[in-house]
């Protein structure tokens, strides 16, 4: 079943709907065409007069779709939908298919616009920030190399109460500064020139000599070890 009223300013169109719906329902709104196509519910008319189709929008509820079409020009419309023919209605949709996919066409177009912006700015807005970074890790570097360059002023003699009373505005603006004093660093000695004294003691030793300087060759014998384990071996077993 499908309500139509009209005012001065919108349609609405109630579409009631038999069954929940379980998948997203196919919507066209053009400027001079309507479409809902939910099977087995197809709602298709022409209008006699164009509307605003960025304005107008279409709300899925439990029961029933609402679908609310903004007139470009205020007033009521004696006939809101177009009577036509098989031929003009064939005629019709094929100009429709042209004038959705020109439209879908132009979408994406400026989808990818939105999309290439986007990105730019998050490209744009990431260069900002390292440049940023970069230009504090510099400053940070320079600080601290200036502190680094700052030493405090020495005292070469010793003030007296005079001295401390008259140069106490100096002496707080020199407390003031901030500076990173630079130890001193001691020089190692240098040696002098001198000569070393060394002595070596008369101490020999004799080796023995060896048989080549000895000038006698001794012959190659292999001495007969003693067979004192076998003699006790035969004494025990003589005892009875």
């Amino acid at each position: 079943m499908v309500q139509i009223t009209q005012t001065d300013e919108e349609i609405k169109i109630i579409i009631e709907l038999n069954r929940l719906i379980t998948r997203k329902p196919d919507i066209v709104l053009l400027p001079t065409y309507l479409k809902f196509n939910n099977p087995p519910i197809f709602f298709e008319r022409h209008l006699t007069q164009e509307i605003d189709e960025m304005a107008s929008f279409c709300r899925i509820l439990k029961n029933e779709a609402r679908i609310v079409l903004i007139k470009k020009e205020k007033g009521m419309w004696p006939e809101i939908f177009q009577k036509l023919s098989k031929e003009e209605l064939f005629q019709k949709r094929l100009e429709v298919s042209d004038q959705i996919v020109l439209r879908n066409k132009e979408r994406d177009e400026k989808a990818l616009e939105r999309y290439e912006l986007k990105r730019r700015n998050e490209i744009d807005r990431e260069v900002r920030r390292e440049t940023v970074m970069r230009e504090r890790v510099k400053q940070f570097h320079e600080q601290a190399c200036r502190e680094a360059m700052t030493v405090a002023p020495k005292e070469t003699h010793m003030k007296t109460k005079g001295d401390l009373s008259s140069h106490g505005s100096s002496s707080a603006r020199a407390s003031s500064r901030v500076g990173t004093p630079i130890a001193p660093r001691s020089m190692p000695a240098l040696r002098s020139s001198a000569r070393i004294n060394v002595q070596f003691s008369t101490f020999k030793f004799d080796t023995p000599k060896r048989e080549s300087q000895e000038g006698i060759q001794r012959p190659f014998v292999v001495e007969s070890v003693p067979r004192s384990t076998d003699s006790n071996e035969s004494n025990t077993s003589a005892q009875p």
